[in-house]
């Protein structure tokens, strides 16, 4: 089954976030956002709600800090990205109720 445009570049955009994470050794956030993107990936929406509610609270996925201005720099742009595609999807979800 072909996904949606905008599902499949969410997934793909939770995946890149993911792979940097885990590659500067952060099992904790990639875990989780690898999580959110196989749920989109399944085109289950509760991965929309579990991204989204990784940025509720003190610690959250906008706390994260990387080691090098360089990787920080990616993450802020992969958040940015990720969480506009989550929130657009979320309005189009709720407007469909």
């Amino acid at each position: 089954m072909t996904l949606h445009p905008q599902i499949a570049a969410l997934a793909a955009q939770l995946e890149d976030l993911a792979a940097l994470l885990r590659s500067r050794g952060d099992r904790r956030w990639s875990g989780r956002v690898e999580l959110c993107a196989h749920l989109v990936a399944d085109s289950n929406f509760t991965g929309v709600d579990h991204f989204l509610r990784l940025f509720e609270g003190d610690d959250s996925l906008d706390e994260v800090r990387l080691n090098d201005a360089a990787a920080n720099a990616r993450l802020d742009e992969l958040r940015k990205v990720t969480r506009t595609l989550a929130e657009r999807l979320a309005r189009e979800e709720g407007a469909a109720d």
